[in-house]
């Protein structure tokens, strides 16, 4: 799997001359601890968090965003980003193309894709976890399968 299979697209972002409240109520609304910072272009040009506005001085997302941040490719694959995420203890890496934002991956997408199940459109085996690169049942390749993330109530305790 690659960021582009479980990143996040829709990127809840701030413009460098948004002021500290505006950033923490971005963050408060979105449920979101951190946004990248992009220019009127949309190129990416730093990343606020929580952090920035609960321990840094400034007026505006440009003057407490982190400059330099640390980005995955949309090839990059899963395991490294996950490794990059938990070595580095950060909760998100932007996604870039060149210099343009395409998407995020966070710790929860990559929660999400270990809860996934995938189904072989060939047999209609299940297997869970990350993409599997043949079915154990047919033999099928890794295209065969779709990824299914429906809730399942046998193990929620949300009924």
């Amino acid at each position: 799997m690659r960021a582009r299979d479980i990143m996040t697209r829709d990127v809840i972002t701030t413009g460098p001359k948004a002021s500290i409240h505006d950033v923490a109520r971005l963050l408060s609304d979105y449920h979101i601890s951190g946004a990248p910072v992009v220019d009127g272009e949309g190129h990416m040009i730093g990343l606020v968090t929580e952090a920035d506005l609960i321990g840094k001085d400034g007026a505006t997302a440009a003057d407490i965003m982190t400059r330099h941040v640390m980005t995955a490719q949309e090839d990059t694959p899963v395991e490294l980003i996950a490794q990059l995420l938990t070595s580095n203890q950060y909760k998100r890496l932007p996604v870039t193309r060149g210099d343009q934002l395409v998407g995020v991956v966070s710790r929860a997408d990559i929660v999400r894709m270990m809860a996934s199940r995938w189904i072989c459109q060939v047999c209609g085996a299940e297997q869970a976890g990350r993409q599997p690169a043949a079915c154990a049942t047919c033999g099928a390749d890794a295209s065969a399968f779709e990824r299914d993330l429906s809730p399942r109530m046998e193990i929620s305790s949300r009924h």
